[in-house]
């Protein structure tokens, strides 16, 4: 679905993809191959590989059952990973943040911010230049620290986005606080998050999700979407953010994503002192 309402239906074999988005050409003819051409797509290979035996194994995890309007302390349930399946989860669910097209935007904005606007072909090479080792830098910022919680929904669907929440930007060699709101299924989605200070132990744990909280986690994604929203049968209301048809941000972390987060156990609940601060802004 797009920010005007306009729907594609068809099956989603190729929905979201970028072609020869990890090819970096550098000569000025692009059908003729130069010494310099590289193609980074084996730095996502890992990751592909993994991605349906993550996601059996997520499906696994012991989570809460009905009634999902209890306190959500008592919806939310440790479960035990070990270090090569929190890793594993990890560089999956990194590999979409940094080929989402709100990093790939980050990773030319600077040059198109001193030049103007970009020839389409250098513009794919810089991005390409530019994000190249993104994957690998990320995946050894994060390795298996940090908390992540997976959230179920039985009573609505999630929706995905051509972006969805995450902090990742252009390096991404020193992460600060990394963060991201990941859907992975209609049933399924990833929130993970590494503040500054936390207890690390246990670091994986499982929700199960209100059809209201799914509705704000969506609207969430709708916020970092731009022109493409994905679902499989429940169509999501097209929220003023999204109508926009650009990536957004939320300003401050008075939000569904950050307020969830600091439900994770171990983490501290959030610092409202200077909320008033913002609140003036407004």
């Amino acid at each position: 679905m797009r920010p005007d309402g306009e729907t594609t239906c068809t099956t989603p074999n190729n929905f979201g993809v970028i072609g020869n988005g990890h090819f970096i050409k550098f000569g000025s003819d692009p059908t003729e191959p130069t010494s310099w051409d590289e193609n980074f797509e084996p730095e996502f290979q890992r990751a592909d590989d993994n991605f349906p035996a993550v996601i059996d194994w997520l499906d696994t995890l012991d989570r809460a059952g009905p009634p999902f309007e209890r306190l959500i302390k008592d919806r939310i349930k440790p479960v035990d990973a070990s270090d090569q399946q929190f890793a594993q989860l990890m560089e999956c669910i990194i590999s979409l943040a940094v080929r989402s097209p709100k990093h790939r935007e980050g990773a030319v904005r600077l040059a198109e911010h001193l030049r103007g606007p970009l020839e389409q072909r250098e513009r794919n090479s810089l991005i390409g230049v530019n994000m190249r080792h993104s994957q690998r830098d990320a995946v050894k910022q994060i390795g298996t620290r940090g908390k992540a919680m997976i959230i179920f929904s039985a009573e609505r669907e999630f929706i995905f986005g051509d972006d969805f929440y995450h902090n990742f930007s252009v390096p991404v060699q020193h992460l600060s606080e990394p963060k991201m709101l990941v859907p992975l299924t209609p049933w399924m989605s990833v929130l993970y998050a590494r503040p500054r200070s936390y207890r690390t132990a246990p670091r994986l744990f499982t929700m199960a999700a209100s059809a209201a909280e799914v509705d704000a986690l969506n609207n969430a994604v709708q916020v970092y979407a731009r022109n493409q929203i994905f679902y499989r049968s429940e169509r999501p209301q097209i929220t003023d953010a999204f109508a926009r048809g650009t990536h957004l941000v939320f300003k401050d972390h008075r939000n569904s994503v950050d307020e969830l987060i600091h439900h994770i156990p171990g983490i501290q609940p959030r610092n409202t002192n200077l909320d008033w601060l913002t609140e003036r802004s407004d």
